[in-house]
């Protein structure tokens, strides 16, 4: 009977033990028994603190929660960092700042552990949150682990929890990195790997202000890589030229290094070239038909060029950068002294971009190197009116050109007719309208020098 008696006493004993478990003990989101109740009620005490940033207040029951019911929820991490960060800010002692810093990552180790696999914040979100945070806060501190924390939020990401503003810290602290030379390729590379990601971010933004960030983050990584002082052509080529015919099928990959050696203007070198003519085989894109273009304009066939410049011009679908590739069409016809045509492009790409003067300051280098056209010598010093009413016709729209066009004109007014010139011409009158003739068809004012 004694024996019958111990037996239920022990057995009562382990019942109450699991009746008051700790979810931090057993695994379980609050616990059991009394510790569960306990996590519930410090939940709902800290929670309306928090939400609305007395963290002071809620300081007390989140700890509570934070470590007696970690499975609980994973709002506990986020109000958990924020809290954390208030403490860093309104501390002065650097000792207890440097606690602080260490206990706010490891809310975020913490949270990794619990919900790792979280279907939108997974892993690698928060680590590269976790980065953020200690990159801010602990600035002076070794950049390699937040490097490998951003490298895993980059790499690793789905695209659907990809966090773009990740990209602009991973590229900033990978140029930092620089100062090993060991770490130039493992710099192309994130580059590389991270225009891949925000292109593929904006593939799946609809038009609007998240797209427009996207725009702008992607714009600051450019920035970030033309300014690293890594991205000279001899570099890059020696790094890409044997990964480029060993991915001459990967589209990814060919758009990347086309990009790359574009903002590195690495544009007239063979790798470059040889990028473009893969990616145009496999998918024609108006940036490999740009490569394509700089080929040929290397190569002296600037009609060729002027074709996939068309090309990319239809590809395109952006109205500046149908601007800029009429316009480089328009130069290199100029190059190739087919000046209509060269006229037309440059036309074309004053259309696509309002504001745009420099293809009128081209056109304007078109009329003054015509003079050969004309057999008259006063008419040929006739084309520099034209040029005039171009270069001016540049500067209203674009004030930008203002320096260029006003040395222009300054020069090109030199080789107006003088007075007596125009007086003895039957068909000039100063001030009266011209039609200058050959391919330049157009109606100036008579104006001498």
């Amino acid at each position: 009977m004694n024996r019958k008696i111990g037996f239920i006493f022990c057995g009562l004993l382990f019942s109450s033990v699991l009746m008051a478990q700790k979810g931090v003990e057993d695994g379980s989101m609050y616990g059991h028994g009394e510790d569960s109740i306990r996590c519930l009620q410090n939940l709902s005490l800290y929670q309306p603190y928090a939400k609305q940033g007395d963290y002071a207040s809620a300081l007390e029951f989140w700890e509570i929660v934070y470590a007696e019911c970690p499975a609980s929820r994973v709002g506990i991490y986020i109000d958990g960092a924020k809290i954390k960060v208030w403490q860093w800010n309104k501390e002065s002692d650097p000792a207890k700042k440097t606690q602080i810093f260490d206990e706010l990552m490891a809310v975020y180790d913490q949270r990794i552990k619990y919900f790792g696999d979280h279907d939108r914040y997974p892993t690698p979100w928060i680590l590269g949150k976790k980065a953020l945070d200690y990159l801010q806060l602990n600035p002076k501190g070794d950049v390699k682990p937040p490097y490998e924390w951003l490298r895993t939020a980059v790499y690793d990401s789905p695209t659907a929890n990809f966090e773009p503003a990740y990209a602009t810290a991973f590229i900033s602290v990978s140029k930092t990195l620089l100062s090993d030379d060991a770490h130039k390729e493992n710099f192309f590379n994130d580059y590389i790997k991270t225009v891949e990601r925000l292109d593929a971010k904006l593939a799946v933004t609809s038009p609007g202000p998240e797209k427009d960030r996207i725009v702008g983050i992607k714009n600051g990584v450019d920035v970030l890589f033309s300014n690293s002082g890594a991205a000279d052509c001899e570099t890059l080529t020696a790094l890409f030229a044997e990964r480029i015919e060993q991915n001459k099928d990967n589209q990814n990959f060919l758009n990347s290094v086309i990009s790359l050696f574009k903002r590195a203007k690495c544009t007239d070198t063979d790798t470059y070239f040889l990028a473009s003519e893969y990616r145009h085989d496999v998918n024609p894109t108006a940036e490999s038909a740009e490569g394509c273009a700089y080929q040929a304009i290397k190569k002296e066939d600037y009609k060729k060029a002027a074709e996939y410049l068309k090309e990319a011009i239809e590809l395109e679908t952006n109205p500046d950068g149908k601007a800029d590739y009429a316009f480089l069409a328009a130069s290199a016809l100029f190059a190739g002294k087919s000046y209509e045509q060269a006229r037309s492009m440059a036309l074309q790409a004053a259309e696509y971009r309002e504001n745009f003067g420099a293809p009128y300051v081209l056109i304007a280098k078109m009329y003054a190197g015509s003079v050969d056209y004309f057999d008259d010598p006063i008419l040929k010093r006739a084309v520099y009116w034209a040029a005039v009413d171009k270069l001016q016709k540049a500067k209203a729209v674009d004030p930008s050109v203002s320096d260029e066009v006003d040395e222009l004109i300054a020069r090109y007014k030199e080789q107006y007719p003088d007075t007596e010139d125009i007086f003895m011409h039957p068909d000039l009158t100063v001030g009266k309208m011209f039609r200058i003739g050959g391919w330049i068809q157009e109606n100036t004012l008579v104006r001498n020098k």
